[in-house]
């Protein structure tokens, strides 16, 4: 229900059978903000895998994009760098794709989680809501959101920034209630109500599933003073305070040292490795 959701992404679903059995199925999803850059993803049961299923799935896939794509991107995530090296090797590149980043997937045990309720620095005011913030400051968290993946390292990726509008968060939030997830937001503010610093942790519908860390940005001329792990720290204490959430999982780009090292100290824990590939083509005419 999720992934058919009227959310800003126009979406395809290829399925491969042997029989009436569904074996594999492959995704693509274009956002209507980035119409140049359609996502892929395909997974193959295992028993068939390494008959070229895959292959043939991600090229379907492709073939269902729009025409203004000028280039796919994957995501894999497997337990270790060499894992991620042979799929890379065997798989990805026969097709085309090469590495753009590699990032990290950290795991918060949020219930015995040390976590001890921070003192904003001076000037500074950190608040926390849930299923959202003031209607007030949504426009700024709006600019926010729309600079996490540009401001962040992200390799090869050349994202770009993609400012989210007051009735896009609405929606977002509304979407994410029905679908019985809960956001719980962070925000510091200046001394004059500007928002400096944001972060979204999205509490799943299913207890046994870990929350997931949207989003944290701290505006570049509020750097340095230690308002990402303020935040941070906000929400995750909220999130503990629901009495439902047990763990809590992000990831980072791992030339992102700063949030590596606050997601350190924070107690997070390595998991899985990431790896974000990239294909360019040229645009149908």
């Amino acid at each position: 229900m999720a992934w058919q959701a009227d959310d800003g992404w126009v979406r395809h679903f290829v399925g491969a059978y042997e029989g009436s059995s569904l074996i594999g199925f492959a995704t693509s999803s274009t956002a209507l903000d980035t119409p140049d850059t359609t996502w892929v993803e395909v997974s193959v049961l295992p028993r068939h895998q390494h008959r070229g299923v895959g292959t043939r799935l991600v090229l379907a896939a492709e073939g269902a994009s729009t025409g203004s794509v000028s280039r796919f991107v994957a995501s894999a995530f497997r337990t270790s760098a060499a894992e991620i090296a042979v799929l890379v090797r065997e798989f990805a590149e026969p097709l085309g794709y090469h590495p753009a980043t590699t990032e990290t997937v950290v795991e918060l045990e949020l219930v015995g989680a040390d976590l001890p309720a921070l003192r904003p620095p001076g000037g500074y005011s950190v608040s926390t809501y849930v299923d959202g913030v003031p209607a007030h400051l949504r426009a700024q968290v709006g600019v926010l959101k729309g600079l996490v993946d540009a401001q962040a390292p992200h390799g090869e990726l050349g994202w770009q920034p993609a400012p989210v509008s007051v009735q896009e968060y609405q929606d977002e939030i509304a979407l994410w209630q029905r679908q019985g997830r809960t956001a719980v937001e962070s925000i510091a503010l200046t001394a004059q109500g500007h928002v400096a610093a944001w972060t979204c942790l999205v509490v799943a519908a299913d207890s046994r599933r870990p929350a997931q860390i949207e989003g944290t940005l701290v505006l570049e001329q509020h750097r340095g003073v230690g308002l990402g792990k303020a935040v941070k720290t906000a929400s995750l204490l909220a999130a503990r305070d629901l009495g439902s959430v047990t763990r809590v999982r992000t990831s980072s780009d791992d030339q992102n040292v700063w949030m590596r090292a606050v997601n350190h100290e924070l107690g997070f824990v390595p998991v899985e490795s990431e790896i974000l590939l990239q294909k360019r083509v040229a645009p149908a005419s």
